[in-house]
Formats: C-alpha cells, structure tokens, sequence
C-alpha cells in the first residue's frame, strides 16, 4: 500500500477498491487545479492524467496474477477518449484478458462518478522477474 501514497498514485489520490484476481477497481480523485485546463466546455481534465489513472488499473489487474518475486511492466497502451472527463471521483476498472507466461492482455475504462464511461484502455504487459 505504501506506493499507493507515492507518485502518480498520490498525485491523481488514487487506491484500490477492488482486488480480486485478473479484476481490479481504481478510485481517484482528479481535482481542476492539479488535473484540469480551461476549455469552451468548461474545466476538463487532462488526458494524460485519464490514461495515467487507466495505466494504474491495467497494470493493478495484471498484478493480481504476478509469480513471486514477479514485477510487472506496460510496454504498449492504447487509450480511446470517448468524452471530456469533469474534475471529480473517477473509477477505473481493469481486467485481465488474457495471460501468457510472459505477457499480460488487459482492458479498463474510466468512468466519472455517475457511471459515465469517458475512456477505455488496452495494454500490453510484460512480467519481469521471478
């Protein structure tokens, strides 16, 4: 838990809700002033802090199926913006697709709080170690 309090973590306010095996579910917070810009729309929050927060429940899922001594890494994602996300609780769910011995297939979305979806996300992961 403790990189839960750390770097990209700590800056979205994220942590897991969900954990259970291939299945995860992401909280964050994205606030206007360290996540958002101006647009015509109104404050939205930047995409890289969206795919940032997708990242987070790909590789959390991948994870849950880590060998011991098992570290995981994203070498491709692939996110789709479907709508401007508002500043406010995001959650990001992550499951695995698929598990090779070396690689992880996972997908996500990003929903805002009342269950709008604005982003979904595709990774490759490889496992490292172990």
């Amino acid at each position: 838990d403790g990189y839960q309090r750390t770097g990209m973590w700590a800056n979205l306010g994220a942590r897991l809700t969900k954990v259970e095996s291939g299945d995860v579910v992401v909280e964050a917070r994205l606030t206007a002033e360290a996540h958002g810009f101006p647009s015509g729309r109104g404050t939205i929050v930047h995409g890289g802090a969206v795919a940032a927060l997708a990242d987070m429940a790909l590789a959390s899922a991948g994870a849950t199926l880590n060998a011991d001594g098992q570290t995981l890494a994203t070498v491709d994602l692939k996110v789709d913006f479907l709508q401007p996300a508002r500043p406010g609780t995001m959650l990001a769910r992550g499951q695995v697709r698929r598990r090779t011995r070396r690689l992880c297939f996972a997908s996500a979305s990003v929903e805002q709080d009342d269950g709008t979806v604005v982003a979904e996300a595709r990774a490759v992961l490889a496992y490292i170690g172990g």
